[in-house]
């Protein structure tokens, strides 16, 4: 709520469609008689409060839900409500208060995932000029295509108190090799898998390339700084760091360490996720997924990639 002088706060409890809601309603003053003054923008604000704690107690989006799906489609509310098949200022009085039926969350709720989007588009493409159903076309392609890179799960919340530093990248190999390894013994272990030609493989150094990378794209979107200092290259098989490539080489497979450097918590809990997540496809379509990605695609082979590319890249694919 902007900011207003003499805007005061008091607790009420306000009959919705059968339901009591407790909420923060926001009123104006006289500065000299204390008395009460109306405020249109203060009631409307007030009503949007009341009607998004009605909406979360009974299951549907908030008016900042509707509004996070549509702006991530670079949408106005007019476009976003015709995309949807709905009338003209249908999503303006969501987005303002009014509460919208179980039918209409649904379809709104449907249209979050870029492939649904991308269907009603096309179902409702007489609503739009030729030049404006192709821009938001392209837009909707887009979002599908980074939604198949956002591999890893992610809860913000589990990291804000972290402590993160960078380390080493030998220091972080290290440990990737470490908990990827003990992991596959712990997988071999429970199935009773005895047989080399059936165990699953430990760690290769192709696949460590990879899994460094994804580390610090997941440390630069969620902390904001570098897992690492060194350098990575666009190599034809993907990203790679240079020095840990000259410590690891070939195709066999990486003997686990004896024991693990200590590093951060924060940088710990992502080395995990990146395990958990990108550790489970092979290397071959590691390399793969590389190439598909922006960082890559436009550093010319052998150069450096630029760190910048690989933040603000990470940070379209987890920005939903």
């Amino acid at each position: 709520m902007e900011k207003k002088e003499n805007v005061k706060i008091r607790k009420v409890i306000t009959n919705v469609r059968g339901k009591d809601i407790l909420f923060d309603e926001y009123y104006l003053v006289n500065p000299i008689t204390n008395e009460e003054i109306f405020d249109r923008q203060l009631e409307i604000e007030n009503d949007i409060r009341l009607y998004d704690i009605y909406k979360e107690k009974t299951g549907l989006l908030t008016s900042n839900d509707i509004k996070r799906i549509r702006s991530k489609y670079r949408m106005n509310q007019k476009e976003y409500a015709f995309a949807l098949g709905f009338g003209e200022i249908t999503i303006h009085r969501f987005e303002n208060g009014s509460i919208q039926t179980e039918a209409v969350d649904s379809i709104i709720r449907l249209s979050d995932n870029p492939d649904n989007m991308h269907d009603l588009l096309i179902k409702n493409k007489k609503n739009f000029s030729d030049d404006s159903y192709i821009i938001f076309m392209k837009r909707i392609e887009e979002i599908q295509r980074l939604k198949k890179h956002c591999i890893a799960k992610i809860n913000l919340e589990t990291f804000k108190n972290l402590h993160f530093e960078k380390a080493d990248v030998n220091a972080i190999a290290n440990n990737v090799i470490y908990e990827y390894n003990k992991k596959i013994d712990k997988l071999n272990d429970e199935f009773n898998i005895n047989e080399s030609s059936l165990c699953e493989e430990y760690i290769t150094p192709l696949k460590l390339q990879k899994l460094l990378y994804y580390i610090q794209g997941l440390s630069l979107k969620i902390f904001g700084k570098v897992a690492y200092e060194n350098k990575i290259y666009a190599w034809a098989y993907g990203p790679v760091i240079e020095d840990v490539y000259n410590n690891y080489k070939g195709r066999a497979t990486i003997t686990t360490p004896v024991n693990k450097f200590k590093i951060s918590e924060g940088l710990e809990k992502i080395i995990s996720i990146v395990i958990d997540s990108y550790g489970q496809i092979e290397a071959e379509k590691l390399i793969d997924l590389t190439h598909d990605e922006e960082p890559w695609i436009v550093t010319k082979k052998n150069n450096v990639i630029d760190i910048n590319k690989i933040k603000n890249y990470f940070d379209k694919v987890y920005e939903y």
